[in-house]
């Protein structure tokens, strides 16, 4: 497991290669590092994406990261709004040449295996250091909709969208066998039922119809193991969870927070 922004997750997508997708321009880049203790590690990350952005800039360089933090007040009609903005900006002088690079660090996971930390950085960089706003990922394990209408269509097909792969064989394996015993029950019913009626004997006739009835019997088992095994695969691919994905708040909803009266309201607003 990794052990990511202090909490315990599955493997990350950023880590697996699948990033944000990008806003405003600014792209996402990984950096690593290995080493005995999580701090050592955190050097040698920042180290190697700090080699890397100034190689690709065509200078070396010794970074100097300028954190400024303020607080913005808009006041209207008594209302007061408190905005954080946080700006990251590196500026470096290289013989007289200015490199300005924006990033920020935006998440963080490890993994400690045999005495040592792996150590994953995921980092926002921009050319642009002019407003630039850090986008922090942030992660679910649910799924919804989006997996319970693909199970619903094909058995187990919700799970390995979900990445759970044994589930997902388990369910489309269960069901293959719950519909092909349908076919299978109702054709030996079927088979039964046409030989009895080929003899003119009363005893053989009973014989069929009886053997006719058991198999429906199985048959209706089978319907209902099909029909119980499709729903637990729809409520399963709903409700239980899957491996981590991003999970943005769209861009025309916005989290708001205001002040009035001593009193603090906060609320969602939609742009349509």
């Amino acid at each position: 497991m990794l052990t990511a922004l202090g909490q315990t997750y599955g493997r990350l997508p950023w880590v697996n290669g699948t990033f944000p997708k990008p806003k405003n321009g600014f792209e996402y880049r990984v950096a690593s590092g290995d080493a005995s203790t999580l701090g050592e590690a955190q050097k040698i990350a920042r180290s190697n994406f700090l080699e890397t952005i100034s190689s690709q800039a065509g200078v070396k360089i010794t970074p100097h990261v300028i954190l400024n933090e303020s607080n913005r007040t808009v006041t209207n009609n008594n209302t007061t709004d408190m905005t954080e903005v946080i700006d990251f900006k590196k500026t470096t002088v290289i013989e007289g040449k200015t490199v300005n690079i924006a990033f920020v660090q935006v998440s963080e996971c490890y993994e400690y295996k045999n005495g040592r930390y792996q150590l994953w950085e995921l980092y926002e960089v921009s050319t642009n250091s002019e407003n630039f706003k850090p986008y922090i990922p942030e992660f679910t394990d649910q799924w919804g909709l989006r997996a319970a209408l693909r199970s619903a269509i094909i058995p187990g097909w919700g799970q390995f969208y979900k990445g759970k792969t044994g589930m997902g064989f388990l369910f489309l394996s269960t069901e293959v066998v719950a519909v092909s015993g349908i076919v299978y029950c109702e054709t030996q019913r079927s088979d039964n039922m046409r030989k009895s009626l080929e003899t003119s004997s009363l005893s053989v006739i009973k014989e069929y119809r009886s053997r006719a009835d058991d198999w429906a019997l199985d048959r209706n088992i089978a319907i209902g193991a099909a029909v119980g095994i499709y729903a637990w695969n729809v409520l399963d691919a709903y409700l239980s969870k899957g491996k981590n994905r991003y999970a943005w708040i769209p861009d025309n909803v916005h989290l708001t927070a205001s002040q009035y009266d001593d009193l603090c309201y906060y609320g969602v607003a939609f742009d349509f």
